[in-house]
């Protein structure tokens, strides 16, 4: 997911759905320049993130039951946000993604990028969630921005979805 950074210099990176900070330890070890933030709903992960790595910035909000906002940054990261229903019908899953990457997308200065699950699979999991591309690029294009790519060659039986303010 670090390929949403498109430039060398420093830019503002939202974690957002961070876990127990992966992404963050996998940052460090690239030569991207970053100033990360982490963001999560659970205190049990936050608290594990700021045990790791105290010199980060880490925030436990859940954005869409306490109207909290957003963090801003030049790029949002939601790897993982979107994959499993955890006993949410689909209709009911995707009307909620979609909810959630509406807020995010506008706090993004530059882009954000997301995975989802893919419908080109052997067989699905009834508990993860599967979402076609033509579905998805079509909510991207009607309600985000027309300057996307959907990126599905990486070996995993997901893709991941970057979505931009403008042209590359």
């Amino acid at each position: 997911m670090a390929e949403v950074v498109r430039e060398r210099d420093p830019v503002d990176l939202l974690d957002f759905g961070c876990g127990a900070g992966h992404f963050l330890g996998y940052l460090r070890q690239s030569d991207l320049k970053v100033r990360y933030r982490g963001l999560d709903l659970s205190a049990r992960f936050i608290d594990l993130c700021r045990r790791k790595y105290p010199d980060e910035g880490f925030d436990c909000v859940d954005v869409m039951e306490h109207g909290a906002a957003v963090p801003e940054a030049d790029y949002i990261i939601m790897n993982g946000v979107f994959t499993e229903r955890c006993g949410v019908a689909y209709e009911t899953m995707f009307e909620a993604m979609t909810r959630l990457l509406a807020k995010v997308f506008p706090r993004a200065r530059k882009g954000i990028a997301f995975n989802l699950m893919s419908k080109h699979v052997d067989w699905e999991r009834d508990d993860l969630f599967h979402v076609p591309y033509d579905r998805i690029g079509h909510f991207v294009v009607s309600q985000l921005s027309r300057h996307h790519l959907i990126r599905a060659d990486y070996g995993l039986y997901e893709y991941t979805v970057y979505v931009y303010k403008a042209a590359a």
